[in-house]
């Protein structure tokens, strides 16, 4: 009873901060350019005596433009040097705040990068995800005339706990941002402890459920992609009878798959809930319909994922299992910053959080690369973004193209459109084009032949989504028997592959083969609406409807 008590005055404290961050987005969003001109005075006066600091004269910078002059435009690769010394300890080198850990990411070509987190540079994360969330499914129901009920949370994405040498977290930006609640764990998750369940524990799927169906109080499920929901969902179908029964009987069944450490120390903390087990047990027998989430957990306010095109179906597919339960579509950001955030529900325009770091824009197309402020920005059109965050990232390529959708007061609204160099990205595994090249070139080495048309899709009308791979036969190889072995080029490739697949985020590798002719017809046809032979690219992903259109078209059956 304690427990419940201090988990509802915890879920309270979570919602009152929510609404605090609601009001303080749309407070930015009146004045966003004045704001975010603050923020970068702050980071500068903050960081003025760090080694990069004074190598650019933070102390002389007065403005935007000083601070244009005085530091250029980079990328990962001008930090590299500077991040490794900071991972051996060195301090006050490219921000003075305390390093709380490092978001690892396997880059474009597969090599690790490694982002610093501060306290600063994680508040965005604190104050916009969870707590955001929580406050418009709050907001929601007294709209409707219903009162809040508070209850614990469901967080369906596994942690790593993985560690540099020196014991410092080194996993991703959203686990970091997580960590930040650890101790208040077992009051706002249905996780039995002050660590979410981990990747390497074994059937981490079956421990999350585990606990969250015998919570009848649940409140809200998060998770990074919804496409991660998915794969839950579709693990929950096959095995709920399982996890009912252990919950019946106070176990953990031998079959599952579960370090020991673990399991003693989970069952420890279980006991049998023979009525519960016989409730979800009719509700199941009642089947996967679109009241299912609702019938299990009747105080369910809200699912929040990151919900953007690319991860649609996966959302409709959720949204079929929880009718009266409505979406909150996330946040957008990267490791390096959290960008934007959803502000109501069941819409996905993201506001700029200007609280979060500096922005500096760059129309896309434009050669001259002419830098623009929030200000300066046009709806309808993309822009690629620059940032400079809290964690000693100043003038940063994140390599991501925007769309400004429109704004909220004088705050853009926006949505990511895609990744310079990126291709796809159906769970977080961002494969690039430079991926792709090197596995179709993988794939032709090992059995000698030449592969020179080719493309890849992401192919979002099965769930989960997969890949196509759509090649000409110049060279009488069939690589449709070779599905396996050209997934594992692409886990060479692209690190996130392997393990979004064994998670069944991903769904297998499609390959097919296309009318011979099809790509030189597709430059025959562009240079036909006047464009010069000389500009026109092999086509590697289909990019946009025309395209789509003219190759899916030509697939041989």
């Amino acid at each position: 009873m304690i427990g419940k008590v201090l988990s509802g005055l915890a879920m309270k404290l979570m919602v009152s901060k929510g609404k605090q961050s609601l009001r303080r987005m749309e407070k930015s969003s009146y004045e966003p350019e004045a704001e975010n001109n603050e923020l970068l005075k702050k980071i500068i006066k903050s960081n003025k005596n760090t080694e990069f600091g004074r190598l650019h004269n933070f102390g002389s910078i007065r403005s935007p433009e000083d601070f244009r002059r005085n530091v250029p435009v980079s990328g990962y690769e001008d930090y590299a040097g500077y991040i490794e010394r900071i991972k051996n300890g060195e301090n006050n080198v490219l921000v003075s705040s305390r390093i709380l850990g490092f978001s690892r990411t396997s880059g474009s070509s597969g090599i690790p990068k490694y982002i610093p987190a501060t306290a600063a540079s994680l508040k965005a994360y604190v104050r916009y995800t969870w707590t955001r969330a929580l406050a418009l499914g709050a907001l929601q129901l007294e709209k409707q005339g219903e009162k809040y009920r508070p209850g614990r949370g469901i967080f369906l994405s596994p942690a790593t706990n993985e560690c540099l040498p020196d014991g410092m977290i080194c996993s991703n930006i959203a686990e970091i941002g997580a960590r930040q609640y650890g101790r208040f764990y077992p009051f706002i998750l249905t996780v039995p402890g002050r660590n979410l369940f981990d990747v390497h524990d074994g059937d981490y799927v079956y421990n999350i459920y585990r606990f969250a169906l015998q919570d009848e109080d649940a409140s809200f499920i998060f998770s990074v992609f919804f496409s991660i929901n998915v794969s839950q969902a579709t693990y929950l179908r096959n095995n709920w009878r399982l996890i009912v029964d252990d919950i019946e009987k106070g176990t953990i069944d031998e079959s599952v798959n579960m370090k020991p450490e673990l399991r003693e120390y989970l069952t420890k903390r279980i006991k049998p809930m023979p009525a519960r087990a016989k409730y979800l047990r009719e509700q199941f027998e009642k089947g996967f319909d679109k009241t299912l989430f609702k019938r299990i957990w009747p105080n369910m306010t809200v699912i929040s994922s990151i919900g953007n095109a690319s991860f649609r179906p996966s959302s409709e597919y959720i949204r079929a299992l929880a009718e009266g339960i409505p979406l909150d579509f996330s946040i957008y950001g990267a490791s390096e910053v959290l960008v934007a955030a959803c502000y109501e529900l069941e819409n996905t325009d993201m506001q700029l959080l200007t609280d979060s770091c500096y922005y500096e824009f760059i129309r896309f197309g434009d050669e001259n690369e002419e830098i623009l402020g929030i200000s300066e920005l046009t709806a309808g059109e993309k822009y690629e973004i620059l940032i400079t965050n809290q964690a000693g990232l100043y003038r940063y390529r994140l390599k991501d193209v925007l769309e400004v959708k429109g704004f909220r007061n004088r705050c853009p609204l926006i949505s990511f459109v895609f990744r310079k160099g990126q291709m796809f990205n159906i769970a977080g595994e961002k494969f690039s084009e430079e991926d792709a090249r090197n596995t179709v070139e993988a794939v032709a080495k090992a059995h000698g032949v030449k592969i020179e048309n080719w493309l890849f899709y992401q192919d979002d009308s099965v769930v989960p989504g997969r890949y196509v791979l759509l090649y000409e036969d110049e060279s009488g190889a069939d690589l449709a028997e070779c599905v396996d072995e050209i997934e594992g080029y692409m886990g060479e490739c692209n690190k996130r592959y392997p393990s979004q697949r064994e998670k069944g985020f991903i769904g297998r590798l499609a390959v097919q083969k296309q009318i011979p002719g099809t790509h030189k017809q597709w430059a025959e046809r562009c240079v036909s609406l006047g464009a010069s032979a000389a500009q026109i690219k092999p086509v590697h992903s289909l990019d946009n409807e025309e395209k789509k259109e003219f190759f899916l078209s030509k697939i041989q059956n």
